[in-house]
């Protein structure tokens, strides 16, 4: 099976126009404030997914004419050809990707789909298990109705569950007590007997998974046990049940005598739920436990259906704010979960709670699993009507505009103001935007410098752009510009000035830079006159900066071996061989390697000398050097 390559969603929900969300595969963490139209990402998925289970197919939600469609009041078609819809294109590895849709026409291309595990799950959901009355009893048959039934495929029948029991429900409309119910009953037999498994397969595992991963410590351990028993087991407290038939329902009369009711009709089922608490049956467990530990129990239930042992390829988990109720240890628990399950199903995971998002973020950094993550900020744009989506990983300038966009123009100046630095020090050598402590100078230094070494090089900085830096940097390039907002507010026309500078500094042609040397590259120096050979390696590359200065980057020698007269490793001091010799498992920078066997080795080595007998594949150091005196170099990298 395929997995998600991309989201288009065009006139849907939040989105008046086209927007496409590229997943390449992988796993989503998507961070927006309520409203901002992160849920329209999530219900456009959900409507993908559960319209083709629906008898119409969806088109009600793309209809302009009916009362639920879902389309954006702000969509305007640019074309004929343009109408609201959602798609997903699919990447199966082939180079025949395929794409399913959903739009006034249905659902389109969702023949391959079936056998895929997808399960939606926010905060909505989960409060729908436990949202009965003190009064009441739990029957959580419309919650299965609702959110599950629709997932589970009948292969005898060739339906799902969902429209099995919608199917049944028409059917029993038509008939009449005299009718045949032979062809009813046996429908309902089939989904009963499916739904009883379905249950059975949650017994197995909610228990396990709320144990597992959501008790507390010290806290006695639950059984959660769903029922769906052939016979009612309490007739006197609940008149029908518990499980999917036609027949007569029992009625109150008149006189308060229970009786059967004069027409048969289908009798809606029953699931009913028993939770042990320390072997302690628990009555009303919606009352008595809270709204952290019924999210817990909630959630156990659902995750229980997951096929972990072998779901189809681009099987996902979507869930939006579906832990709004809990606090961080037990959402902690929660992400533990879904990142321990992470290599099975894909993850969409949506949140409105920033310091969430940035712990997921980071416990997915901590295990080694960022490559297979898209990290997204979504907020809406008033003025433009729509949401704008930031990658977490862009650079300064993609920020910078995001910001500015939203007229959050305080948070898109620091960013300007970090393009620019950044941008100012990509185009100077390392000497110049640097202290004599190795820290690095302030923004308006490396500018001053910036001007000056562009001058020297003959490609003046333009005297408009001179002027914008000026007059912009106390007002939005001083790092401290965020906390004077009083005294000194940031307008829009002051960063639209900033942001042609920005553009201006991009494009000035960046410092040359001459590779002398690769890393990896063995050197031989063998000397003219004496029996004296030295080799050794460079752990990097050997890289001439040619500036305002001459600057190089140099690289260190290792794997150093000499031998003098015969004898591997002489020491001129001793006057023997010296296999201790700390040179030998030295990592020297190579210009202070030449120097000191200029100074030390006895044998009237020059730097001439080193550097035209020294060689590199049979060529001489002379040709790889040029002029360039390596050992004078003003800045060494």
């Amino acid at each position: 099976m395929a997995k998600i390559n991309e989201i288009t969603i065009n006139g849907f929900k939040a989105f008046p126009s086209m927007y496409k969300l590229e997943l390449g595969g992988k796993h989503l963490l998507m961070y927006g404030e309520n409203g901002s139209g992160k849920s329209s990402i999530y219900y456009a998925l959900h409507c993908l997914f559960n319209s083709y289970r629906k008898p119409d197919m969806g088109k009600k939600y793309f209809d302009i004419d009916n009362p639920q469609n879902l389309i954006n009041k702000n969509f305007i078609s640019k074309d004929a050809g343009d109408r609201p819809y959602v798609a997903v294109n699919w990447y199966d590895g082939s180079r025949n990707p395929f794409i399913s849709t959903i739009s006034d026409n249905g659902c389109q291309n969702f023949d391959k789909l079936a056998e895929l595990d997808t399960y939606f799950i926010n905060h909505q959901l989960l409060f729908s298990f436990f949202n009965f009355t003190n009064s009441k009893d739990i029957n959580l048959f419309p919650v299965f109705q609702r959110e599950i039934l629709p997932y589970i495929f009948i292969t005898q029948v060739g339906t799902y569950m969902s429209l099995m029991y919608d199917q049944i429900l028409s059917y029993s409309s038509k008939l009449s007590n005299r009718s045949s119910s032979k062809a009813i009953n046996e429908s309902i037999k089939i989904f009963n007997s499916c739904l009883e498994q379905i249950i059975g397969d949650i017994n197995l595992k909610a228990s396990d998974i709320y144990n597992t991963y959501f008790k507390e410590n010290g806290e006695p351990p639950l059984l959660i046990v769903l029922s769906y028993p052939e016979i009612n087991p309490h007739p006197d407290v609940i008149l029908n049940g518990f499980r999917l038939k036609w027949d007569y329902p029992l009625i109150v009369n008149a006189v308060g005598e229970l009786v059967k009711a004069p027409n048969k009709s289908i009798i809606e089922p029953i699931i009913s739920i028993d939770i042990k608490e320390g072997g302690e049956s628990i009555d009303k467990p919606h009352v008595y436990f809270n709204e952290a530990k019924l999210t817990a129990i909630a959630l156990s239930i659902r995750l229980a259906l997951l096929n972990l042992d072998s779901p189809a390829e681009g099987s996902f988990l979507a869930l939006d704010d579906m832990l709004i109720s809990l606090d961080m240890s037990n959402r902690a628990k929660v992400v533990d979960f879904l990142l321990k399950i992470s290599d099975k199903y894909k993850i969409y995971l949506f949140t409105h709670d920033k310091a969430f998002y940035y712990y997921i973020a980071h416990l997915i950094s901590q295990k080694g699993k960022s490559t297979g993550w898209i990290f997204k900020h979504i907020s809406y744009n008033h003025t433009e009507k729509q949401p704008m989506v930031l990658d977490d990983s862009c650079d300064y300038l993609s920020k910078a505009k995001y910001f500015y966009g939203l007229g959050d123009y305080e948070t898109s100046a620091i960013y300007f103001r970090k393009t620019l630095e950044q941008s100012v020090g990509e185009r100077l050598p390392f000497e110049l935007k640097t202290r004599a402590d190795g820290g690095f100078l302030e923004l308006q230094t490396l500018w001053d410098k910036l001007v000056t070494f562009y001058a020297h090089q003959g490609n003046p900085i333009n005297k408009d752009m001179q002027n914008i830096f000026k007059t912009s940097k106390l007002l939005i390039l001083n790092p401290a510009a965020h906390f004077q907002r009083l005294a000194n507010p940031i307008y829009k026309a002051e960063l639209d000035e900033v942001s042609k500078l920005v553009d201006y500094v991009y494009m000035l042609p960046k410092i040359e830079k001459r590779l002398i040397l690769e890393q990896g590259k063995t050197l031989v120096f063998q000397h003219p006159k004496e029996n004296y050979t030295c080799s050794f390696v460079l752990d990097n590359d050997l890289v001439i900066i040619e500036g305002e200065h001459i600057v190089a980057k140099i690289p260190k020698c290792k794997n150093i071996k000499w031998e003098y007269n015969g004898v591997e490793y002489w020491n001129f001091e001793l006057k023997k061989r010296d296999l201790e010799n700390p040179l030998i498992v030295a990592t020297p920078k190579l210009t202070n390697f030449i120097d000191n066997m200029i100074n030390k080795v006895p044998l009237n080595i020059t730097q001439k000398m080193f550097i035209e007998n020294c060689k590199v594949d049979g060529i001489s150091l002379l040709e790889f050097m040029g002029n360039i005196d390596l050992l004078r170099i003003s800045v060494k990298i």
